[in-house]
């Protein structure tokens, strides 16, 4: 049976991965994306509408999918203040979680972060298990949460920080390979891959948490099954 996707947040590093591996699954019939900035993608399934996040709700019908992708964040450097920022890693997250709520979406996965605490004593962190919190509250039939740490990619907008976490990283990887090590750097086609993976060949109910680990494993199904139908 053929699904219908809608994706939030499109044009950020998960989320250009994202669609890519939506566009490309012969399980997905339709693919709507909701977004602030045009794309130059073009596909005969994809329904690309743009919008003011600030009046999502005036696309309710948008969300009559099977299942919901949110790659929705962004930074303090943009965001410009704390207040922006929780608007849309917190506020509009939750919002879109509670849309897909009235509109019976079975599958709702959303990238959130390693390090999220909702009594975190950093603000980032905080507002992404803020976040979390809200959005398992709302009950969903499948809430699938991704929490990566680092993410390796090509990004418009360059983050030192990550930049040398990832170098780092990189170095010390080979040694820390028998362990758990959520914390380590992840590529973000890798989350991507481990997203749609989850949704095509997780379970259809219940509240999960990926994790590193958990990205290795549904990554590796959902590159399987599309090889398998190359």
């Amino acid at each position: 049976m053929t699904r219908k996707a809608l994706l939030l947040g499109a044009t950020g590093l998960v989320g250009r991965d994202c669609l890519e591996n939506l566009l490309a699954c012969d399980d997905y019939e339709k693919v709507i994306v909701l977004t602030r900035r045009p794309l130059s993608v073009e596909h005969p399934k994809l329904d690309v509408q743009r919008v003011d996040f600030d009046n999502i709700e005036a696309h309710k019908n948008s969300f009559q999918v099977d299942d919901v992708f949110c790659c929705l964040g962004t930074t303090m450097k943009k965001a410009g203040s704390r207040q922006a920022f929780r608007h849309v890693d917190h506020d509009l997250v939750v919002l879109a979680g509670s849309m897909a709520r009235r509109a019976n979406v079975q599958r709702f996965l959303v990238v959130s972060a390693v390090s999220s605490n909702a009594r975190s004593p950093f603000f980032y962190s905080r507002v992404k298990g803020q976040m979390e919190r809200a959005l398992i509250k709302l009950d969903l039939p499948l809430l699938a949460i991704l929490q990566p740490s680092l993410l390796r990619g090509e990004r418009e907008d360059k983050r030192r920080a990550e930049d040398w976490g990832n170098i780092f990283n990189r170095v010390i990887e080979p040694l820390t390979r028998w362990t758990d090590a959520h914390w380590l750097p992840v590529d973000s086609g890798k989350v991507a891959d481990a997203m749609v993976g989850m949704a095509l060949m997780g379970p259809d109910t219940g509240l999960y948490r990926l994790r590193y680990r958990d990205f290795l494993v549904f990554a590796g199904k959902f590159r399987e099954k599309m090889n398998k139908t190359a």
